[in-house]
């Protein structure tokens, strides 16, 4: 069985060919299922993003698995074999997984390190889980790959170094500790970043969210709470009089703020250029170029950080490798398992001939300490084993456990000689 990566994103794919190139929710299960009985595909799980369309497959033959993943794409979007070709990518064994990890953290996103990908990827494996179309090898990977991202995350932190101005402002507000509960908070403009501030500012609980634009209509969508209010261009000197917190996210050709519009201890952040608030030397402003600093910096973190999370990402090929040389002890316990099951059970009909006068009770009470016992006896021997399928001589000591104990591996191979 290998490990196959085919796919199209937002790295080497034109944006048309990515757009076309993408599966719906309602289309997912299907696909699945199709891809499934292709020639060569034991198992599959499709993920498919905005900035990603991706097989993740277990193959018998990595040539058939390329060729009939590849013409499987190609047939279902319509699109000829050879211009697919142009823009996907294979990749086989530890590269496919550590594609799969770099997904995982956010390695491979546009936005380094974002988390909505996690969710996205969960959601895939889940998916592809309720098909059918996962087995041992893709469940042991993604379960890996989603708490490695899930522990990168708690470790590093690496969403809480914004990427925009308007987290970054946010973020710069949240570090004065500021009782929100008491305060007035004004949105000047609703263009991109005023829209994204205020998406931020409805998650605090400030006491009221006033929100100025010259169309007013652009603050309907964010009309949801009382607390919350919309204002026209004519009332701009009656909202700034009445904010404690302000977020100037329009752009003037000159300034339309002064600290006499605005209360003594009043936070301005002015978010665009050319400035749109006078800087007077009693003013708690922020502006764009200190915010820009502060971004750049955040941005300079989150890279060091993918360098440091792409190193660990080599221990959890090593793990998965482990885990994979395990795949063949594994059948050897089960068998060591049921030979020891075996022999309670016939045991426990002995002492059930012998002493027919048992109640049901006492019957289930004396299994029960057997199956303990086993249990018991089982547990050291089978740790060792596991250590053992993975050391340099693993496939010889695996043999002579399973000549030691009798079991079917051993005795099927002297009926093949």
């Amino acid at each position: 069985m290998h490990l196959l990566y085919v796919g199209l994103t937002h790295r080497e794919t034109p944006l048309p060919i990515l757009e076309k190139a993408h599966f719906s929710d309602q289309e997912g299960l299907k696909a699945l299922k199709l891809l499934k009985r292709e020639k060569s595909i034991l198992e599959n799980i499709i993920l498919s993003t905005c900035n990603r369309t991706e097989l993740y497959l277990v193959v018998d033959q990595l040539h058939t698995g390329r060729y009939y993943s590849k013409h499987f794409l190609a047939d279902w979007f319509q699109i000829p074999v050879k211009e697919l070709e142009e823009y996907l990518v294979f990749r086989e064994g530890d590269e496919a997984l550590r594609h799969l990890l770099r997904v995982s953290i956010g390695l491979e996103s546009k936005i380094v390190g974002e988390s909505q990908v996690l969710g996205q990827l969960k959601q895939a494996f889940l998916t592809a889980q309720d098909a059918g179309t996962t087995g041992i090898v893709l469940n042991q990977a993604f379960k890996q790959a989603l708490t490695f991202a899930k522990c990168m995350h708690d470790t590093y932190r690496i969403n809480d170094r914004p990427i925009s101005i308007g987290l970054t402002a946010i973020q710069e507000l949240d570090r004065l500790g500021l009782d929100y509960s008491t305060k007035k908070v004004a949105v000047i403009g609703l263009g991109e970043i005023g829209q994204l501030v205020t998406k931020y500012a409805l998650q605090r609980p400030f006491k009221s969210v006033m929100l100025l634009n010259r169309t007013v209509s652009k603050a309907q969508p964010f009309l949801t709470e009382d607390r919350v209010s919309a204002h026209g261009w004519d009332e701009l000197e009656a909202v700034l009089a009445d904010a404690d917190v302000v977020f100037s996210a329009v752009k003037t050709e000159e300034y339309i703020i002064f600290p006499s519009m605005l209360k003594a201890d009043a936070v301005v952040f002015d978010l665009c250029l050319p400035r749109s608030c006078h800087p007077g030397s009693s003013l708690k402003l922020y502006n764009i170029e200190n915010l820009t600093n502060q971004l750049e910096q955040y941005k300079a973190e989150r890279q060091e950080i993918a360098g440091r999370i792409a190193l660990e990402i080599d221990e959890e090929l090593v793990k998965f490798a482990d885990w994979r040389q395990q795949l063949g002890i594994i059948p050897l316990i089960q068998e060591i398992r049921d030979k020891a099951l075996e022999a309670q059970a016939s045991a426990m009909e002995s002492l059930n001939r012998k002493f027919p006068d048992l109640t049901e009770r006492e019957q289930k009470q004396i299994s029960k300490h057997m199956k303990s016992i086993i249990n018991q006896v089982l547990k050291e021997p089978i740790l060792q084993l596991k250590e053992l399928s993975v050391g340099e001589h693993s496939d010889y000591d695996i043999a002579l456990i399973a000549k030691i104990f009798g079991l079917h591996r051993e005795r099927g191979k002297d009926e093949g000689h």
